[in-house]
């Protein structure tokens, strides 16, 4: 089950969004619980203690709206209002479902519609238009009307003034899915393209987990490192892999070596790069620590200590690989080589 969480609402606020955010929580119209407080403050001095409590402790809701420019946020707002006082205008359930659908496929293209999107993409404009201009204008009419006559009066052979709006809606939802599927469809695929290309990357790499690890060390840190300790980690990292992907194919996992790489990897190496980023970076660089040494000389040391251990621990397992080839060298030339020169012997004989 979803767990429901009051949050401050930025879309629906007059001073910190605390009526609109206790709307959102139980389900009930903003105008009501602000309504309510209103009347409270008159006859209980303690209203305003709960508003600013609420204030305080209310995270404020992100929303889709918090980088639109003043005008679009605006035009949103309005049209808040209008699908709102439609909904409670409508006597059919199904025209309310569909215009609350509507209303809910705007609101993730608002961001689309800014005027540098439209300038930069001129076949957006249609969309804002619908979206924007045109349905606000539907809505508007349709609210002017008596409300005996746009719920029973047919304007045109049967059809009453709901009929029509609903049937508006029906278009207006049709375009709206075909732009949703067109502008986050493109975007997901190519979501989906990335990740079925990092998963062909690691499929069969047992060392992918500790590569992702380190990777992600190396973009958390790609601000604090100067160009030396970037190379150096760039160096421990392929050492790791390269260790790890030596050790997982010809040991078990009680190796006492595989135990080690696999601490560095993903305990000792993350642990000293946590504590760094933990300082300053002005204190860090500049201030002496122990020894007279800065947090940063410490650092280089530590990576320069794990860099030597690491490349003497692969040059060893290369080394124990090439002692292995030559040996089977060996073994190739004894049996098939000197074997082949017997049989061309007797073949001569």
């Amino acid at each position: 089950m979803n767990k429901r969480k009051f949050e401050r609402d930025s879309d629906d606020k007059i001073i910190a969004g605390v009526c609109g955010g206790l709307a959102r929580y139980f389900g009930v119209s903003s105008k009501l619980i602000r309504f309510l407080f209103f009347v409270s403050a008159f006859f209980y001095g303690f209203t305003f203690v709960i508003y600013i409590l609420f204030w305080l402790i209310g995270p404020l809701r992100r929303s889709t709206r918090e980088n639109l420019t003043r005008d679009l946020r605006k035009k949103a707002r309005n049209l808040d209002k209008l699908v709102e006082d439609t909904c409670a205008r409508v006597s059919l359930p199904k025209l309310s479902s569909r215009l609350k659908s509507v209303h809910e496929m705007i609101e993730p293209l608002l961001p689309e519609l800014e005027s540098k999107s439209l300038n930069k993409e001129p076949e957006l404009r249609p969309v804002y238009n619908a979206a924007l201009v045109h349905l606000p204008e539907l809505l508007e009419n349709f609210l002017r009307l008596p409300s005996n006559y746009a719920q029973g009066q047919p304007i045109s052979g049967v059809k009453t003034a709901q009929d029509h709006l609903y049937d508006e809606l029906e278009k207006l939802e049709r375009t709206l899915v075909n732009v949703t599927k067109g502008r986050y469809g493109q975007k997901f695929a190519r979501s989906v393209d990335a990740l079925d290309s990092i998963n062909a990357r690691y499929e069969d790499d047992p060392t992918a987990p500790y590569r992702l690890k380190l990777e992600s060390l190396q973009s958390r840190m790609a601000s604090r490192l100067d160009p030396e300790a970037t190379a150096k980690l760039e160096n421990i990292k392929n050492a790791l892999i390269a260790a790890l992907g030596r050790l997982m194919q010809t040991v078990d996992e009680s190796d006492a070596n595989l135990y080690n790489v696999k601490q560095i990897a993903l305990e000792y190496l993350p642990n000293t790069i946590d504590k760094y980023l933990a300082l300053p970076q002005g204190l860090a660089d500049n201030e002496p620590l122990s020894q007279g040494k800065t947090a940063q000389a410490a650092f280089h040391e530590q990576l320069n200590v794990l860099d030597g251990a690491l490349n003497r621990m692969v040059t060893s397992l290369y080394q124990e690989d090439a002692q292995g080839l030559f040996v089977h060298g060996h073994f190739l030339r004894d049996k098939f080589l000197d074997g082949q020169m017997e049989w061309m012997g007797n073949d001569k004989s």
